[in-house]
């Protein structure tokens, strides 16, 4: 039986001899390894020819200094010709005083480093978006089954739970700051049929805030009729903390507790208990 590990490396070897790039690679498998990892992984598989240069290399060079006296940048002039960092250093340094390319340079330095981190930050945002794609492709539909399994775990995460000292303590009460965290487990509630009426929340927010304006942020992004809403509880200000919660996207925790839940409590506990066995005899 092949691990995890072992059939990412098989999947890898496989694409590679369809003649995929690394970062095509890297892409279809949705991880995030370096050349030289994929390197070892791939030994003994002969590159295609697709991903070797087209031109050669002193051509390639002319090409790339031309790029340079036109003011573009190195990493410019990477992207257009697939030349590496390191190359590019060595075949332009005795550039670097010539007007045009001097010029450029200064008007790169005058935009400071916004315009070259901007560039890196679209291009780290587009890696995202592609390894979020990737992984919706390989999870495929979410049924109600997955819905449920997550939001037992969340709530095994996160929940309440009886203690040693404390075994009388089984009641669902499940608490966070995350809206869309909140949002899981309460369908897991829906699939689990616990009644709307059964169920209060409870907002706890530091005393500087105003807790009716955040309550009705609470009931817009989680559809909860804002009647629900027990009294907050306002924690009270410590001035020899250093708070990081604070500012605009500081809305409190919520705290959803289901009644009469010590029922509900045992078999949330139950799902649990067998989602730990399976994994523990999962291949």
């Amino acid at each position: 039986m092949l691990t995890d590990s072992q059939r990412t490396i098989a999947r890898a070897r496989l694409l590679r001899r369809t003649g995929k790039t690394y970062d095509e690679i890297r892409a279809t498998l949705g991880v995030s390894v370096s050349d030289d990892r994929l390197k070892a992984w791939l030994r003994g598989i002969q590159r295609p020819p697709a991903t070797r240069l087209s031109r050669s290399l002193p051509g390639l060079r002319r090409e790339c200094r031309r790029l340079r006296l036109e003011g573009l940048s190195y990493a410019e002039i990477a992207g257009k010709t697939g030349a590496s960092a390191g190359s590019l250093s060595l075949w332009l340094r005795d550039l670097h005083d010539v007007p045009g390319v001097r010029a450029s340079a200064q008007r790169r330095a005058l935009l400071g480093p916004r315009s070259a981190g901007e560039e890196r930050s679209q291009s780290a945002t587009a890696r995202r978006r592609q390894r979020h794609e990737s992984a919706a492709r390989r999870l495929g539909d979410v049924t109600d089954r997955d819905v449920l399994v997550a939001g037992v775990a969340l709530y095994w995460a996160e929940g309440s739970k009886a203690k040693p000292w404390r075994p009388s303590a089984r009641h669902v009460v499940f608490t966070n700051s995350d809206p869309q965290v909140v949002g899981a487990f309460l369908a897991a509630l829906d699939l689990l049929n616990v009644a709307a009426e059964d169920r209060t929340y409870r907002l706890h927010i530091h005393e500087s805030a105003d807790p009716v304006a955040h309550e009705r942020w609470w009931s817009e992004r989680l559809d909860i009729p804002h009647a629900a809403f027990l009294p907050a509880t306002l924690k009270r200000h410590n001035p020899t903390t250093v708070r990081h919660n604070t500012g605009q996207d500081y809305h409190g925790c919520l705290v959803v507790r289901v009644r009469r839940s010590s029922g509900l409590y045992d078999e949330i506990e139950g799902f649990w208990r067998v989602l730990v066995g399976r994994s523990r005899t999962a291949p």
